[in-house]
């Protein structure tokens, strides 16, 4: 018996120092779909996760489509603050954009991206690509370093047959991607996008300020003059 203990002992002290390896997760980027077989004019809601240690003050994705079998319709966010951004499209290739004025933690679905069935056929999703965000220290919106895409592909098998009609209802505020083709938007500029919108955010929030208290300092002008 007094033998074993030492042994149970150690035993322990590995099974602890094992844990916590297992629980840590490489950060990570990938997309999911739910596993079925869809009808025509179905819609095809594809999670883009994300996990990361650092708070994102944004994100970006690309997911590559057939455009004929599949028509994009919205993005959207379930992390409060994050903003999409309008960028141009191109057929057969999803952009979207988002961001925020506060850095935000992200651990889980980040994004949701929809699609519309058009007719029969087997075709696949393909995550182009995908990067978070942050502001560095001069202020630009930069990618993060060492983040893995570890799931880029979906297969969806798509029936003849017209679906019931549904109605979709995003995760947030929805960003329309189902817009004419235009010029595509190289995905590199698309931080630029980012450090755009978080300095029109925040020269709005600026603006706000200085006029509440241009206001504020009118009425008790006017208090003090009556």
């Amino acid at each position: 018996m007094k033998k074993t203990l030492p042994l149970l002992f150690l035993l322990a002290l590995l099974l602890f120092a094992v844990i916590p390896t297992q629980a840590q997760q490489p950060e990570s980027i990938w997309i999911e779909s739910p596993p079925k077989a869809y009808k025509t004019k179905e819609v095809v809601v594809v999670s883009i996760n994300a996990i990361s240690a650092i708070p994102v003050q944004g994100f970006t994705f690309q997911i590559r489509y057939d455009p004929a079998c599949l028509t994009p319709m919205n993005a959207s966010s379930p992390i409060a603050g994050m903003n999409g951004l309008q960028l141009p499209q191109s057929t057969g290739l999803m952009d979207a954009t988002f961001a925020s004025t506060t850095p935000q933690n992200v651990s889980g679905v980040i994004a949701e991206a929809s699609f519309t069935t058009l007719g029969a056929c087997n075709t696949n999703l393909y995550l182009e690509s995908a990067a978070l965000a942050v502001l560095n220290e001069e202020g630009f919106a930069a990618p993060l370093t060492n983040i893995t895409i570890t799931q880029r592909e979906i297969t969806l098998m798509v029936d003849g047959a017209i679906a019931d009609t549904q109605e979709y209802i995003p995760a947030g505020t929805p960003l329309p991607l189902n817009m004419a083709e235009t010029a595509p938007a190289p995905s590199d500029n698309n931080f630029l996008f980012i450090f755009i919108a978080l300095g029109g955010l925040g020269m709005s929030l600026i603006v706000g300020a200085l006029v509440y208290a241009y206001l504020g300092k009118q009425n008790t002008e006017t208090i003090q003059e009556g």
